[in-house]
């Protein structure tokens, strides 16, 4: 009996410690989780004043090192100096969802919707200098510096209008899939690859043929609006607002790596010297690492429940966005730890 209840004992005892220990390794677990430092830092913040409606989507001016933003309710372009971290102008163009740069003459582009019109903001003063009406809604913009044309989305449409930036006048219109979303050129092989929402599919286009040579299904990513080209390595990485981002190759047009995002998350941007994709959704930020073969998904960071638009500065590689939490907006960046 003695050895009986000695060897039960020694039996529960040894059960203590190893839940014990696993207690132990939960807690300690949980509490190094917490600890861990984020994968990125707040940097430099812009104040935004009067304004608190929805912002569209962020582009780049890497010549003028400037930041340009859209405001869709309050009908303004915003324009800010990244090395003085400053709101250098707004103008008044009206309800603007994108902006396009012309590295060659300046130019900013700016697509509005509601007025079907492309409003021409010259670079250096800083005003609005002409207008190119368009027959329906515009949505994204893109511009092609090798033939010198201008790509705009018609929003809820089927249509990809071809602009001549110069001539001020649209050329030609392609006929793509239901709701055009965003687009993005690959200087290599000449082709512009533009997603939809509607159809989950990824047209690929000829931008000297201004041609639709081919369509690319998403799944698993269902309703694709962001999109990115790693061009190094041929890959383009498109979004879906179902939470999965997708990465295919170019070569084979098929989905190659696959990884978990959050729902309904708008604009993406590739570092490529840092090889991370930032896809920026309700409340978070979606760090992806891209250095290997597949696409590994970093630790999320909060930013604000508007802040579904990203870019990149190539040069410190900040991490920028735009938001309103309902009483104050902001530009504000994040750096990588």
């Amino acid at each position: 009996m003695a050895r009986r209840l000695e060897r039960r004992y020694a039996g529960l005892n040894a059960f203590v410690i190893r839940a014990g220990l696993k207690q132990f390794l939960f807690v300690f677990g949980a509490a190094a989780a917490a600890a861990a430092p984020p994968v990125l830092t707040p940097g430099p913040s812009i104040a935004i004043d009067d304004v608190h409606g929805k912002f569209g989507l962020l582009t780049l001016d890497p010549v003028a090192n400037r930041l340009l933003g859209s405001h869709v309710n309050d009908d303004i372009a915003e324009i800010f100096d990244l090395a003085a971290n400053q709101l250098i102008a707004r103008v008044e163009v009206g309800p603007v969802v994108a902006l396009a740069v012309d590295p060659k003459s300046g130019r900013y582009f700016a697509s509005v919707q509601d007025d079907r019109r492309i409003a021409v903001i010259d670079g250096t003063t800083l005003r609005e200098t002409g207008s190119i009406p368009l027959p329906g809604e515009t949505g994204a913009l893109l511009f092609e510096p090798a033939h010198r044309r201008l790509y705009v989305a018609a929003d809820g449409a089927k249509s990809l209008w071809v602009v001549d930036p110069d001539a001020c006048k649209l050329v030609r219109t392609i006929s793509v899939p239901e709701d055009p979303e965003e687009m993005v050129w690959d200087a290599r092989t000449g082709r512009i690859y533009l997603t939809s929402s509607a159809t989950s599919k990824v047209s690929v286009i000829d931008a000297k043929a201004n041609a639709v040579v081919a369509h690319w299904p998403t799944a698993p990513a269902v309703g694709g609006r962001g999109v990115a080209l790693d061009p190094a390595r041929d890959r383009l990485f498109v979004a879906g607002d179902n939470g999965h981002l997708v990465a295919f190759d170019l070569e084979t047009g098929r989905v190659v790596a696959t990884a978990a995002i959050g729902k309904h998350v708008g604009q993406i941007a590739f570092d490529a010297d840092l090889r991370r994709l930032y896809c920026a959704g309700p409340d978070w930020m979606y760090p992806i690492d891209c250095a290997g073969t597949g696409l590994v998904a970093l630790e999320k960071n909060y930013t604000a429940a508007s802040a579904t638009n990203v870019v990149i500065d190539p040069k410190t590689h900040a991490v920028w966005t735009t938001f309103t939490d309902g009483e104050d907006s902001f530009a504000k960046s994040w750096s990588w730890r």
